[in-house]
């Protein structure tokens, strides 16, 4: 791929910008590369269309074949009609960067060929496991890229390692140690990567130790867990496709191919659970500690009180004045009462308190208790437990995320490429379901010839069934009709401007390496396809006299062409517009490499000015039924002249009028 500013439009400025709003230069490459439209097209002066243009420019995907805004609106309209058979925004996003090649893209129309030949006979062929990728894919995105700010702090020994580590400036703090300074003094930063000489023998909770070439991930670890998270639907995704069986063809094998280096995804996520799992349960045991305290203590209580509800002491005369003189018996003779009792549930709270903590690691100081009865659990032993739990907590965040930290790094580049090619792959299922469900074809190509000639070709954009249609021009035309020029005859909405452009869809189609709907098409693989839509009105001389330039540099110019337009003749006046047009086709007659379909009210004219050597073809219609509404066969006669609207209503009229009427109006048909 070419440098950023290799890339025609984008200049020092937009560069800079790219690398500031995706991340690093390397991320940057990585969304062209993919064809990333949505993350281009989110940075502020970036539309989609322009997000578009940036990827093909990269990739060297810039000459279309597309040479009129009618062209342009008509394969977007086709993109869009395809995409509704596409599953995820990511793959429907990336369908626009399939735009209309020209024949001096032939190796990358033919590879597109290839991965629509080979998505069809996978949706075909292997239904099963295409739904099974339906099923897992949704929800499938570009992975992201962290752009946030950790709290982290590399600490170096002198400013050189500054400048090597300017890369990693806008991730985290670098500071340069004074040569009287010791790892002690960082104690107070909960992160710290220590470069150089005097790191600690055992690292605290959060340190890391360095190199200054190191990679990112390493010295920030923070950063390959950020993109963990970010990207964890899309990894569950990847690791719910490598847990299924792929069938042995070419998207199989793809698929396949995609999850290799990802063996271990399953267990760094299980991993992450367990992690998470361990953390939130030592989390939640410090947090639930002082009110389990306050419940163990309510309840020794309440057993020592329950115990010794009924228990009784009787006394003899000597006893009692044994007591009076020794007040301190008879203390020891209630005690040993309710010793039993009060020793129970003593015991009792400390292993409802060991049971608390079982799962944390924590062990129970000696003293729990500072009172028997009332219960009194230590205080200075439960803030040595929850001193103990905050340490387990940081120690157990800091070397799970270390671990898990170093584990991501290995998947992180499988990783990404994977979820690249699993969108493509998803974009030529989604055209090989679109495909299947509108019976379409691969086209043949000619390399030597221009044309287009297709069997029961179909408008797909239209809001009804549309009907079939066998036409075409040029050399690669079977016999009858290969010629280069034709006339398109007809009345009006009988489907002559719905034919130019069904043509047009399946040059845009083919030349996009993608199927086509009919179901046999050839084209011949051009330099330019102009559709030329009606114009609205007779234009001023300016005007008309840069369309006539135009024309005429097109029709005669050495590039190979189809030009499909309709109704050109409202250029001007009709008396003229005939006399130019008929010259203007006659020049560019002897050109091989041009072919043009007109459809024209003025057929008659414009071969009367070209001494009739124009085919003129002809939709015709039988009449028209009780709503007005034509009665037509859509495919075109060749050689024919079609009867007009006009008209066919003057022959209705006719024939159910009676007497004078009927006179002026068969008299009107003679003229016809």
């Amino acid at each position: 791929m070419m440098s950023l500013t290799e890339i025609p439009g984008v200049g020092e400025s937009l560069a800079h910008k790219l690398v500031l709003e995706i991340g690093s230069l390397e991320d940057v490459e990585r969304a062209l590369e993919d064809g990333d439209v949505s993350i281009l097209s989110g940075i502020e002066g970036i539309s989609p269309q322009r997000a578009v243009k940036l990827i093909n420019s990269a990739n060297g995907h810039i000459q279309e074949v597309t040479t009129t805004d009618e062209g342009r609106k008509l394969h977007r309209e086709l993109m869009n009609n395809i995409s509704k058979s596409v599953k995820t925004k990511a793959a429907k996003n990336r369908l626009s960067i399939l735009n209309p090649l020209t024949r001096s893209s032939i190796s990358e129309i033919e590879s597109r060929k290839s991965w629509s030949e080979n998505a069809i006979r996978f949706v075909t062929d292997s239904k099963t496991s295409f739904e099974l990728w339906m099923d897992i894919i949704s929800g499938l995105n570009y992975s992201k890229e962290s752009t946030s700010r950790i709290d982290r702090v590399i600490v170096v020994p002198d400013s050189q390692y500054v400048e090597k580590l300017a890369h990693i400036n806008n991730k985290c703090r670098i500071l340069v140690r004074s040569d009287d300074e010791q790892w002690r003094d960082y104690m107070g930063i909960p992160r710290v990567t220590w470069i150089g000489s005097g790191a600690p023998e055992v690292l605290p909770s959060g340190w890391v130790i360095g190199k200054f070439e190191d990679s990112l991930y390493k010295l920030v670890p923070e950063v390959p867990l950020q993109w963990l998270k970010l990207n964890s639907v899309n990894l569950s995704i990847i690791s719910n496709l490598s847990d299924q069986v792929w069938p042995i063809n070419i998207i199989g094998q793809k698929i396949s191919e995609s999850l290799e280096g990802l063996e271990d995804l399953s267990l760094l996520l299980q991993s992450l659970d367990n992690d998470s799992t361990r953390l939130e349960s030592l989390e939640k045991s410090r947090d639930g500690l002082w009110g389990e305290v306050k419940s163990i203590e309510a309840g020794v209580n309440d057993a020592i009180v329950s115990g010794t509800s009924e228990a009784s002491i009787s006394f003899g005369g000597d006893e009692v004045l044994s007591y009076y003189s020794d007040i301190n018996s008879l203390e020891r003779r209630l005690k040993s009462t309710v010793a039993d009792t009060i020793d129970f549930s003593l015991q009792d709270g400390i292993r409802r308190l060991d049971d608390y903590l079982k799962n944390t690691g924590i062990s129970l100081p000696n003293e729990i208790f500072s009172s028997e009865y009332p219960c009194v659990i230590n205080r200075e032993a439960i803030e040595q437990i929850e001193s103990d739990l905050d340490s387990a907590i940081l120690s157990e965040r800091s070397e799970g995320e270390i671990a898990i930290a170093n584990s991501t790094v290995k998947i992180m580049k499988p990783a990404r490429q994977a979820i690249s090619k699993f969108i493509e792959i998803d974009m030529w299922l989604g055209i090989g379901k679109w495909a299947v469900e509108n019976r379409c074809s691969m086209p043949e190509f000619s390399i030597d010839e221009p044309g287009i000639w297709m069997k029961d070709g179909r408008h797909i954009l239209l809001d009804c069934v549309p009907e079939p249609v066998t036409y075409g021009i040029g050399e690669v035309s079977p016999r009858g009709d290969r010629d280069r020029i034709a006339l398109l005859s007809g009345a009006n909405s009988g489907g002559k401007t719905t034919l130019l452009e069904t043509l047009g869809a399946v040059i845009l189609l083919a030349h996009s390496g993608l199927p086509v709907p009919a179901s046999q098409a050839y084209v011949g693989l051009l330099d330019e396809l102009h559709i030329l839509a009606k114009v609205s009105g007779t234009q001023s001389a300016g005007a008309l006299e840069r369309t006539l330039k135009k024309l005429a540099e097109v029709l005669v110019s050495d590039n190979r062409k189809v030009i499909l337009a309709d109704e050109l003749e409202a250029i001007t006046e009709p008396g003229a517009a005939s006399l130019i047009l008929g010259g203007l086709l006659s020049a560019s007659s002897g050109n091989k490499d041009t072919n043009v379909l007109l459809v024209t009210h003025i057929g008659t004219a414009i071969s009367e000015v070209m001494g009739g050597s124009i085919r003129i073809d002809g939709i015709e219609a039988q009449g028209l039924d009780e709503n007005m509404d034509l009665i037509v066969d859509r495919t075109p006669k060749r050689n024919h002249i079609a009867r007009s609207t006009p008209e066919l209503i003057v022959r209705r009229l006719a024939a159910r009028s009676s007497g004078l009427t009927s006179e002026i109006f068969s008299d009107l048909l003679k003229r016809f």
